[in-house]
């Protein structure tokens, strides 16, 4: 059985009455998932309207910060004061400068309680010969854990990355460090823009923490009945 505070809902819609609607359907306590398109859309205003609907919401803000250290530093403070995420992410691309800095700034200045760190790795639309036309490694595999182990040495508190590369980083960071996998479908789902998609059961059979469901829960007529697949 998967818990449901292990599944996250990535609310990917410009469509706020939409985003709002999915949020009331569903009862399960599972995390929502608010990236760019959410937040650039909506900003603090649609998130607090999503708090007074459901004020014990639990949400990844996933905007992959990724600029000099001193921007992230100075950038990252008023989201998490504002927000009060429960995960939040940073590029692992910004380099150990950018990890380190953000994550003691975080950690010294939300002493009690704050996010989880997340580091973002090879993205799931990326396959090999995406890497190789980026002068990359064309070993996704290397190059997952290469930027996993630099995020736990800079203090952050786990990753993005898909299924495929699971055993290879809980190897390499141990059984402690936070595994986040997206490109999530269900039996028979499309695929989309991804490049490596598993289903639910898979992604935690290999060793994943959490999983994100996009697209085959948002596009549903009915995500609660999309979700009991999974629960139930």
């Amino acid at each position: 059985m998967i818990k449901q505070n292990k599944v996250i809902i990535a609310l990917d819609t410009g469509d706020f009455r939409k985003a709002l609607s999915i949020i009331s359907s569903i009862n399960f306590e599972v995390i929502y998932k608010l990236g760019m398109e959410f937040f650039y859309s909506f900003g603090y205003e649609g998130i607090n309207k999503i708090k007074e609907i459901k004020p014990n919401i639990k949400i990844f803000l996933d905007l992959k910060l990724h600029d000099i250290p001193n921007t992230v530093c100075k950038g990252i403070i008023p989201l998490i004061k504002n927000i009060k995420p429960f995960m939040i992410t940073l590029h692992s691309t910004g380099g150990s400068k950018m990890l380190q800095q953000v994550a003691a700034r975080v950690k010294e200045t939300f002493i009690n309680e704050r996010p989880l760190l997340i580091g973002v790795t090879v993205l799931t639309s990326l396959d090999s010969n995406a890497m190789s036309e980026l002068g990359w490694n064309p070993d996704i595999n290397k190059n997952v854990v290469n930027y996993a182990l630099l995020c736990k040495k800079s203090g952050l508190d786990g990753i993005v990355c898909s299924a495929l590369e699971i055993e290879r980083v809980r190897g390499a960071c141990g059984k402690e460090f936070q595994i986040i996998t997206p490109g999530i479908r269900f039996e028979n789902n499309s695929s989309n823009d991804q490049a490596r998609v598993v289903t639910p059961s898979y992604a935690f059979k290999k060793g994943t923490d959490y999983i994100v469901i996009g697209r085959p829960v948002v596009e549903s007529k009915n995500p609660k009945s999309e979700l009991e697949k999974i629960f139930i």
